[in-house]
């Protein structure tokens, strides 16, 4: 009795899959962000951005350092007043700089993340239309996918579409 209900079960089981007609398709968001014209140029300035960022943050901090040793070097020659003032003074320039530090990384991260959305945000309904039109019932993420057979990527279709539709986005 209970290899029959084992067989019918499996068999109700085959059955539902092997007609099953949905047309199932994965993407690669990210090989399209990173890889798109308007992508490409958001990398760039990135990447210009940071290395700003870096150069300005880097030069304060040596002065910083600079001014510390300054400070240490003169322990001995200055007064106790007048060393707990330079003291006091160069604590304060360093918390300045920590939330100066802290400010200019959380503007460059929401930028980088805003910049991302915008992308993400225009290629959405390219994405929308193409499986109107391909009557494509479900859109996988590649990320999430273990094997799948090379035909049913549309990353490059897609990415084609959306470089012909934005040539140039400005980010900032």
């Amino acid at each position: 009795m209970r290899i029959f209900f084992s067989l019918v079960l499996f068999f109700f089981l085959l059955s539902g899959v092997s007609q099953s007609n949905e047309t199932i398709r994965f993407i690669d968001i990210n090989y399209i962000v990173n890889n798109s014209n308007a992508g490409k140029s958001l990398n760039k300035i990135i990447e210009n951005k940071n290395k700003t960022i870096d150069n300005e943050i880097k030069g304060i901090a040596k002065k910083l350092e600079d001014k510390k040793k300054k400070i240490v070097s003169q322990k001995n020659i200055l007064k106790k007043e007048e060393f707990d003032k330079l003291v006091i003074n160069y604590d304060k320039e360093l918390k300045s700089f920590n939330n100066l530090r802290k400010k200019k990384k959380n503007d460059f991260d929401k930028f980088r993340i805003e910049s991302s959305k915008k992308i993400l945000d225009l290629l959405n309904p390219i994405i929308t239309n193409f499986l109107k039109n391909e009557s494509i019932k479900i859109l996988l993420q590649k990320e999430k996918i273990i094997f799948a057979d090379d035909e049913l990527d549309i990353t490059k279709e897609i990415l084609e579409l959306f470089n012909n539709k934005y040539k140039k986005i400005k980010f900032e």
